[in-house]
């Protein structure tokens, strides 16, 4: 029990009372005693809603660089590889998912925004690769069958399906996407790259067994090719609804690449008006130095 200066006595308590935190301390010769300490109303350092908007907008950028490093740091062509192609898709989304935000900060988002403190790339929009070449119009991705060979049957020969694939022995192609978890949450990035070296006549007639000898998967997940009454594609651990296709093609001794971005995925997405960043200040949080 706690004596009051007033007479009387009264029990120690612990918790918040409007803007005052109680605790229970000790004095200079170890007596208990209680302690109060009130929140602080205004912060030393307030953050304006602009410059929070900011934070959050760099910090869904910076969680998609973290995710995509091993692609984005060799996929914008005339730029070194390493940390200048990595400073271009941090400028070049940067715009994107700001704008994205500023025009539609409840709806209709094409970016899922990371909250405060949030960890992990959130589907998005992102510019993920960009240059001159082309994809191939037969390789495509759906949600049905992923990535896959538009035309490509199981009597498709080897030597058509080079020409739907229509990539040489020393090129490739980035499929990039997204893992999900038990629940249904994103739980970050995966990619797979592809290239074909084959070893029999073209007259062969393709098959999963003969496509996957001659294929070569690095990245990290693995994948096999299926060739079955749907088609020719790839089976792969990632999830395709969120998806990109990077195609590198040799040109004068140097790869290039084709533009591309990071498909809007399905699932429900983390508008503005609901992530806009606040900070800590003890165990409350602040913006613009009100009490939220």
């Amino acid at each position: 029990m706690a004596k009051s200066k007033v007479g009387g006595s009264r029990a120690y308590i612990r918790g918040r009372i409007g803007a005052d935190v109680y605790s229970i301390g000790k004095d200079g010769k170890g007596t208990r005693q209680q302690v109060v300490r009130s929140l602080a109303e205004q912060v030393s350092n307030p953050r304006t809603q602009s410059q929070m908007f900011g934070r959050m907008v760099m910090s869904t950028v910076m969680q998609a660089v973290s995710a995509l490093q091993p692609i984005i740091d060799h996929s914008f062509d005339g730029l070194p590889k390493g940390q200048p192609s990595i400073s271009e898709f941090i400028r070049q989304n940067y715009a994107l998912v700001k704008a994205d935000a500023t025009d539609h900060p409840a709806t209709g988002n094409q970016f899922a925004l990371n909250k405060y403190q949030q960890k992990g790339l959130l589907q998005g929009a992102f510019l993920v690769s960009k240059g001159s070449a082309v994809v191939p119009a037969a390789l495509k991705t759906d949600s049905n069958l992923g990535f896959y060979v538009d035309g490509a049957t199981q009597a498709t020969t080897v030597g058509q399906f080079k020409a739907l694939w229509g990539l040489n022995d020393n090129e490739y192609i980035t499929l990039i996407g997204q893992t999900v978890n038990k629940q249904g949450a994103l739980e970050g990035a995966k990619f797979v790259r592809i290239s074909f070296k084959f070893t029999v006549a073209d007259s062969t007639v393709i098959t999963s067994e003969v496509l996957n000898a001659a294929a070569t998967f690095e990245g990290s997940v693995s994948g096999s090719w299926v060739v079955d009454d749907e088609g020719a594609y790839i089976s792969a651990d990632m999830n395709i609804s969120n998806a990109a296709v990077i195609v590198s093609r040799m040109e004068n001794g140097a790869y290039v690449h084709n533009t591309a971005y990071m498909k809007p995925g399905s699932m429900s997405y983390n508008p503005a008006d609901e992530v806009l960043p606040t900070y800590p200040v003890g165990s409350q949080l602040f913006l613009n130095g009100g009490d939220i």
